[in-house]
């Protein structure tokens, strides 16, 4: 072990007066208390921004719903209460297996290697039209679904095969694509759940296609979404094409939601929608079959503006068809219905319990921590 040795001093430096040493413990005992108090204003100033900051966007919130907005939301989360998890997972496998009457899958039939999945079918109505210059034919297994105010907010879509990585990116392009919302690893226990489409290392380069239709993909740099959200890796891609074609998008990867499964985290999904919010075009969300994790992070977004409408909520069982109406088997099973409804009672009664504080009124507030830990012991999320 090395030591640090003393510096060698003059005993009449090392010397002090008692006046000397009285002064100074006088004056540390000051500096203390003036620390002290600084300290105790500091830490009161923070709560008080901290708490102004949480007003703020409760106040914000408000307003962006309105009185119909705030009622709907009422109403929901007393239904969601009152059901309880037990009636929630028996009301999601009354219709675990519907899918819209009259569904065709002609095109999905007919390109058979280009579906991970065969029992995964991609039905015609709604599905995206490839027109893109060089891509074998204009199929790809996904589809539009749309939300209150916009027929086409989101592209739900299976993860990319080896040889679907052109025509996802030629989809991209075509569709004016800004962000691509990725929610799975392309390997999960041993199995290969996508193809590594882009490029992971930065400045790294990949190239698809056949010239003279060519997509290059750069690499642009890496940083995690936030402090708060350390599972999702936000990577900046370049994209190029033909004819002088580029743009850059942000591409947003959820590592540990499990297939199957849910996260821990019950915020991060609100967070992530908020942070592709801005995009005026198309959504792309995929995971590896592109109806499970895709399903219930789209159908967060599809509630989550109806509430803001001041739309009816009631029936989650009815919009659940409603999305299946235009992505067959979007939710896959009970476990992600029940997350869909506790990351949207997280969202209310905890990030913004100050707006929603009389849902938790009389005998809801033990009707919430049951219903919590219900949810926690069906599903081991939290």
């Amino acid at each position: 072990m090395c030591v640090p040795k003393k510096n060698k001093r003059d005993n009449n430096d090392l010397r002090k007066t008692e006046k000397e040493v009285a002064a100074s413990g006088s004056d540390g005992k000051a500096k203390d208390r003036a620390s002290s108090k600084k300290s105790k204003k500091g830490a009161s100033s923070k709560k008080e921004t901290g708490n102004a900051s949480q007003k703020g966007d409760s106040m914000k919130v408000s307003k962006q719903m309105g009185g119909k907005g705030k009622a709907s939301v009422e109403k929901w989360v007393q239904r969601t209460l009152d059901m309880g998890v037990q009636k929630l997972v028996e009301e999601f496998r009354g219709l675990a297996k519907w899918t819209p009457e009259g569904m065709t899958v002609e095109a999905f039939q007919a390109n058979k290697d280009k579906n991970r999945y065969q029992d995964v079918p991609c039905q015609d109505k709604g599905r995206v039209v490839l027109k893109f210059a060089g891509v074998p034919t204009d199929y790809i297994h996904a589809n539009y679904l749309g939300t209150a105010s916009n027929a086409q907010r989101f592209i739900c879509a299976q993860g990319p095969l080896e040889n679907t990585q052109f025509a996802f990116w030629a989809m991209t392009i075509q569709e004016k694509v800004e962000c691509i919302i990725m929610l799975c690893n392309c390997i999960e226990m041993t199995k290969i759940k996508c193809h590594q489409y882009w490029p992971p290392v930065q400045n790294e380069k990949m190239t698809f296609g056949e010239a003279p239709n060519v997509i290059t993909v750069t690499n642009m740099g890496m940083r995690k979404m936030s402090a708060e959200d350390p599972c999702i890796n936000v990577t900046t891609l370049k994209l190029e094409w033909a004819d002088g074609g580029n743009k850059t998008i942000q591409h947003y990867q959820w590592e540990n939601w499990p297939d199957r499964g849910v996260p821990m985290t019950k915020l991060t999904a609100t967070n992530l929608l908020s942070a592709v919010r801005g995009s005026k075009f198309p959504i792309l969300v995929h995971c590896s079959a592109g109806i499970g994790r895709t399903g219930t992070i789209v159908a967060l977004a599809y509630v989550q503006e109806k509430m803001q409408a001041g739309e009816d909520c009631m029936a989650m069982n009815e919009l659940l068809k409603e999305l299946r109406t235009h992505r067959p088997w979007s939710i896959q099973n009970e476990f992600q219905y029940l997350y869909l409804h506790r990351v949207l009672l997280a969202y209310f009664l905890e990030k913004y319990k100050d707006l929603f504080a009389s849902c938790l009124e009389g005998e809801n507030g033990a009707k919430f921590q049951k219903w919590c830990e219900d949810y926690k012991a069906v599903t081991g999320g939290d």
